[in-house]
């Protein structure tokens, strides 16, 4: 039984002892509110209470002008279940193997590297050394238990300790894998945050814990949190020994304490004369703890810094909102292949303006009353305009399902030369999506369309490139001004039943994720409409499959006309040999980068697009590449702005690179001669070491050529 005086009190523990019986009758208070269905009225700093109830309401995401008030904000959606059975599995039972003292408790991961627990737990360098954590230790659906994971701690990566008497934590790198099968990366983690709109004294808070050294356990609704301070919360729940080190979520599981210390009440009747819960619990704000970190950010080394940064970065990008949530990066290490630097940076091709930060507008407005005359605070959620839909086609489209007549992509398609399709190197060959057996050279995975080809990259479940015919003479559709194309996307897109659907996303990815993405056309609906007008139709509905999509910002069309004039521009600029014919080839895809690409449900969302155009010149072939990054539009949220007005433009960096560092990041091998004919190295060759260093910002049509 854990004591009962203050005499046998650990002095944190009297500490913690002393702050209950201090605050034992404002918690009193709170608990006749909350029993009376008036718990919004136990928060008294109202700016918080403000805060806190906009960003649950913003999570609601209820249309329209009614007025919320009494139980109705204290609904749960059905998310409430899924979000937790997520978060759950970042928990993890502790088990600390000290020569001096063996130990249990509860942790939980905040980023694919670092794990969390009390300093009470593991006190030390040598403690850790000792410690396993133990992932999915819990019960299954029917009663049998889960299979577990296990990891060991390497504090000699990274070790951070608040004592006992401060915040109570211990921050220790994650090890290696000592048994079971799921990867660090699949169990997820909690987010560290120092937002002051996440709790307010009277709400209900949640615990996931390893009560007793038992299975993993919830307790959820009916822990009233009763009290605050600067460092510490006070909370009502049911908690045993080995739930030190558990985290402490809201209804919106965000993190927002440290579970520490529990014990039993001195009194048992309020100040009412009403019985009381025989337990108070009191948990580290991570406020606190995120604030501790960022002062002891200065004092680590690399790598140390650089891995805490990551974990502090997260709350930065975590929008406030209940809709589609683009998730942060989930770096993996990347191996080299061969002959290959390791040079993985994964530099942003942006101008630096802080765009790995992800900010969400919220499109409603919030309005509290407070003081009421039944006492509880009125809310009104002001008219909210729905989500805009992806665009309606013009016209209807329709597939030829007879593949058997689409040749594909030519790689002799301009006369004397050779342009062939881009070799997957041997890190990224084995993500080819094969196509479906009886199909021809169905190993290679080569989806042939008119005029242009797709390879899937089935780990991504998109296009791993496109590659086009394009016929010059009969290339017209794009507006010679503004380089952007001049007819509507379609609405109906199409699935290609010669692979497996498995390999790509559809409908249902981009109808869940409209609010940020727009379905965009790798291979654009006008690059391969040339030849007799049925093979023309035939092109221009090939575009619209999903195979050849990619889930593109709703603003990247409307910013990068340079990119969508590119082709264009060297059919009349390019300098075009008589003999060519006025054709050129087009190799696009998206580029994907762990590091800095962000995450839609499971799926990765590619940061930067690549482009490379090849032609026929007077002096032979040439070639150009480009790379244009969405990175920094994904902060917008799409939303209806009511009647037409003038829009602030945008900025979308637009770069000219080598195609050499383009193969670098995608890890496509474009061959010798395309490499030989890349124009950029014509503007004067870089510095040895430095050929990054000769990417060009676009900021008109000639920057292509120059």
């Amino acid at each position: 039984m854990p004591p009962t005086t203050a005499a046998d009190l650990p002095k944190f523990a009297r500490r913690a002892a002393k702050r209950a019986l201090e605050s034992a009758a404002t918690r009193g208070a709170v608990r006749q509110l909350v029993g009376t269905g008036r718990w919004r009225d136990a928060e008294s700093d109202l700016a918080r209470l403000k805060n806190y109830t906009g960003r649950r309401l913003a999570r609601l995401a209820r249309p329209g002008a009614e007025s919320l008030v009494g139980a109705t904000v204290d609904l749960q959606g059905a998310s409430f279940l899924t979000e937790g059975a997520r978060v759950r599995r970042a928990v993890a039972y502790v088990e600390v193997n000290d020569p001096r003292k063996s130990k249990v408790g509860t942790g939980f991961l905040v980023s694919p590297r670092l794990f969390m627990t009390n300093c009470h737990v593991v006190g030390d360098v040598l403690a850790a050394r000792g410690t396993q954590i133990t992932f999915d230790r819990e019960m299954d659906e029917t009663g049998a238990p889960s299979a577990t994971t296990s990891y060991l701690l390497d504090p000699g990566i990274f070790a951070l300790f608040s004592p006992e008497d401060q915040l109570d934590y211990a921050l220790v790198a994650v090890g290696r894998r000592n048994s079971g099968a799921s990867g660090i990366d699949e169990l997820g983690y909690c987010i560290l945050s120092d937002s002051g709109d996440k709790h307010v004294v009277g709400m209900n808070v949640n615990i996931v814990q390893h009560p007793g050294g038992l299975p993993k356990m919830i307790a959820v609704r009916n822990n009233p949190l009763t009290y605050r301070t600067k460092r510490t919360l006070l909370y009502e729940t049911d908690t045993e020994t080995g739930s030190s080190g558990s985290p402490v979520f809201n209804d919106d599981w965000d993190l927002i304490a440290l579970h520490h210390w529990g014990e039993p009440f001195l009194e048992r009747k309020d100040d009412r004369g009403n019985s009381i819960p025989s337990n108070v619990n009191e948990g580290v704000r991570i406020s606190a703890i995120y604030r501790d970190l960022e002062a002891r950010l200065a004092g680590l080394a690399d790598p140390q810094r650089e891995m805490l940064s990551e974990a502090l970065a997260y709350a930065k990008r975590a929008p406030a909102w209940s809709g589609p949530v683009l998730s942060p990066p989930r770096p993996r290490p990347r191996l080299a292949e061969a002959g290959e630097t390791t040079n993985t940076t994964g530099t942003v091709m942006s101008e630096p303006s802080g765009t790995r930060e992800l900010r969400v507008t919220i499109p409603i407005e919030v309005t509290i009353r407070m003081g009421s005359a039944a006492g509880a605070p009125g809310i009104e959620l002001a008219p909210s305009q729905p989500d805009k839909q992806l665009a309606r086609a013009a016209e209807a489209i329709q597939i030829d399902r007879d593949y058997s007549n689409r040749g594909g992509y030519d790689p002799k398609f301009i006369p004397g030369v050779t342009v062939p399709l881009p070799v997957p190197g041997a890190g990224l060959a084995g993500q080819v999506a094969p196509l479906r057996a009886g199909e021809p050279d169905a190993a290679a995975g080569e989806l042939k369309y008119e005029h242009f080809s797709v390879k899937m990259n089935k780990g991504k479940r998109m296009a791993m490139f496109t590659a086009t015919n394009i016929d010059g003479e009969s290339y017209l559709t794009v507006d010679r001004k503004t380089g952007q194309v001049t007819a509507a996307e379609g609405e109906t897109w199409f699935k290609d039943d010669r692979i497996s659907a498995s390999f790509f996303i559809d409908q249902s990815f981009y109808s869940a994720w409209s609010v940020y993405f727009d379905r965009g056309h790798l291979t654009r609906r006008t690059d391969p409409t040339w030849g007799t007008e049925e093979e023309a139709e035939r092109a221009n509905a090939d575009t619209y499959h999903f195979t050849n999509c990619t889930p593109q910002h709703f603003r990247f069309n409307q910013t990068t006309k340079f990119w969508q004039g590119a082709e264009r521009y060297v059919l009349e600029k390019g300098v075009l040999a008589a003999e060519s014919k006025k054709r050129i080839c087009v190799i696009q895809g998206p580029i994907f980068d762990d590091d800095i690409d962000h995450m839609a449900d499971d799926i990765q969302i590619p940061s930067s697009f690549f482009k490379v155009i090849v032609w026929k010149g007077a002096a032979g072939l040439k070639a150009v590449g480009l790379i244009v990054d969405q990175l920094a539009l994904l902060s917008e949220r799409r939303k209806n702005l009511g009647g037409p007005r003038e829009e602030a433009p945008i900025d979308v960096s637009q770069w000219r690179v080598p195609i050499a560092a383009i193969q670098r990041r995608t890890g496509l091998d474009f061959g010798p001669a395309v490499l030989k004919a890349d124009t950029i190295q014509q503007a004067g060759p870089p510095a040895v070491g430095a050929e990054a260093e000769a990417r060009k910002l676009i900021t008109s049509f000639d920057d292509i050529l120059a």
